[in-house]
């Protein structure tokens, strides 16, 4: 599978609330590493284990999903580089609305490697912060 097509059906997998299904696209020993190592609490390098916990956080906080809108898309070889915007509405009923810049390595239809760049303080408020 090409690597456009898996990073697209992986954004798709999460918009549509498949979060199992999108964690199929990773292989056994990818690392994601987010922006703001040190500076709040999912800042920083993790396993796959570590993207499901965040996935199932994403799950608890946002029961109708994380809508995500590609913005832009470039492919090369085993490297994606993909502009995304999220939306969601957590279960207290404040906004979610980051963008992002994201980083794949893509190997034999499986993700290796994803390096993500986004706003860590409104992340922080609303996936680690208190619900109101």
């Amino acid at each position: 599978m090409e690597a456009r097509w898996v990073v697209e059906a992986y954004f798709k997998a999460i918009t549509e609330n498949r979060f199992a299904d999108a964690a199929a696209y990773f292989e056994p020993d990818m690392q994601l590493w987010l922006l703001g190592e040190g500076s709040w609490a999912l800042g920083g390098l993790h396993d796959r284990h570590g993207v499901r916990a965040i996935h199932a956080l994403v799950r608890e906080r946002f029961p109708d999903g994380l809508k995500i809108t590609l913005h832009g898309l470039i492919a090369d070889g085993a490297h994606v580089v993909a502009e995304i915007e999220s939306h969601g509405v957590r279960s207290d009923g404040r906004i979610y609305n980051n963008r992002y810049a994201q980083i794949f390595v893509v190997r034999d239809g499986k993700i290796v490697a994803r390096r993500e760049y986004l706003d860590t303080i409104h992340a922080n408020d609303l996936l680690c912060g208190p619900l109101d």
